[in-house]
This record gives structure tokens, sequence and C-alpha cells, in this order.
């Protein structure tokens, strides 16, 4: 799969209706500083309010967005929200809409972005995806929320890759757990520890759930260093922003 990368933003490749907009920012293109530079779009990292405020009315500028994206207070928890009537200071990691113009927006840095679209291109939905919210369902959760999951596309945006991303046994227990056919989505490198392939896993329980239509931009946050932030490269760092939103 080929992307076309415009400074800031990379715009999803899937095949939804005409009015569907969809994409991720990169870090490239906004005014903070180290370790944050250039685009960061979070309040809660330790960067400069204003300067963050500043990137965010730059990417809304340089989209040409129709309103201001819904930013949540994120907390690695399954709970998704509708943006249908206006809200602000929301805890969630996931939103959802069926209104025209209204912004879904999730951050990420190595968690896994992942946007929904129903075939009419009437819902959407955009959810922030990290090893503590796929066990706690917010996968399944999201998709209980559409109508028929057969007809569902679903885009997995930039991520870490297993082979930066290793855990320890209790990560690894709990998704077998959780189900056995996550298994094969874990490579073991050592006694207690496992190499972890989140997109494996996201796509494992979409198919699951009867979703077929899934299209993954295959872009590594770890590893393109100028491109991405990674918590798990940098530690402190900043993040970037998952969009989809509906004319």
């Amino acid at each position: 799969m080929t992307y076309e990368i415009k400074s800031s933003w990379i715009k999803a490749d899937w095949p939804v209706p005409e009015n569907i907009h969809a994409g991720t920012s990169t870090r490239v293109g906004g005014i903070s500083r180290t370790p944050y530079d250039e685009l960061n779009l979070a309040l809660h990292v330790g960067d400069t309010p204003e300067n963050v405020i500043t990137n965010r009315q730059y990417l809304t500028k340089y989209l040409n967005l129709p309103s201001k994206p819904v930013w949540l207070e994120q907390t690695h928890s399954s709970n998704i929200i509708s943006i249908d009537a206006s809200c602000e200071h929301v805890i969630a990691d996931g939103s959802y809409t069926t209104v025209q113009n209204k912004v879904c927006a999730i951050m990420t840095a190595d968690c896994v972005p992942i946007l929904f679209c129903d075939a009419n291109g009437t819902k959407i939905a955009a959810i922030h995806a990290g090893w503590k919210g796929i066990y706690g369902g917010i996968i399944e959760k999201t998709i209980n929320g559409f109508s028929n999951p057969e007809s569902l596309f679903v885009w997995i945006g930039p991520c870490i890759s297993a082979q930066y991303y290793e855990v320890g046994k209790d990560v690894y227990q709990k998704f077998i757990h959780y189900s056995t056919s996550l298994k094969i989505a874990f490579k073991q490198t050592s006694e207690c520890h496992w190499y972890c392939d989140l997109v494996n896993i996201v796509k494992i329980i979409l198919e699951n759930s009867r979703v077929a239509s899934i299209y993954e931009c295959g872009l590594c946050t770890y590893a393109n260093d100028s491109l991405f932030y990674s918590y798990r490269r940098d530690g402190n760092t900043g993040r970037t922003a998952t969009l989809i939103w509906m004319e």
C-alpha cells in the first residue's frame, strides 16, 4: 500500500464513500520544540499549552476542517462517546457521530488508531487502542455501535510494530485468556517476554467480529522517527492525531 505523505498529513487509503475524510497527522509542520517537535497536538505531555493550541489551529486550517476536532482526555479505557451534541472535557478513548461536519479525533504515540465507517457513509468512529483498551473490549464495543459489522470499513493507522514492542508475561497471558486466537500475534523472545503484534491482534478481533473490509497503513511509529512520535522509543514525547469526519 502506497501513501502520499504531504508534510503534516497522511490521508487514509480505503474505499469509503466520497463524503468521508480521514487520515493521520505527522509530527511535521508545527511550532513545538524538542522533545515535542514539531506538530504535537497533546496538552497533557508537558508541552507549552500555547504551542499545542497553535498546532491544533494550524492543523484545522491545513485540512480545512469543517469544525474543531473534539479532543478527548484519553485514559486507556474502553469508553466511547457520541459527539453528535456539543461536548467538552470528555474522558474517553473513542468517539462516534452521525452528524455531518463533526470531527472525531484520537491521539497516539505507539498505540493503535482505528477508524470506522459504515457502508453508506452515515456513521463514523475513531478509537485509541492500546493493549489495555483492546483487552477492555473497546474494539467490540465500537463495532456493536454499528448496525451491520459485515458492511463496516475499518482503517488501522500508524502504530508500533511487533519488532519494537516487547511485553511481559502478564500482558501475554491477559490476551491469551481474552481469546486463544490471539496467540499467533505473539512471538516469544525469552522465558517471560514476547514480541506483541498489535495490528495483528486488532485484525483478528475485527475478523472474529465479522468485519471483512480492513485496511492498514503499515507504518511503524517507532521506526519512523522523522514522521511520528513514539513513547516506547522516546519516553517524553508528543502525540499525533487521527481524524475522521463526514461532509
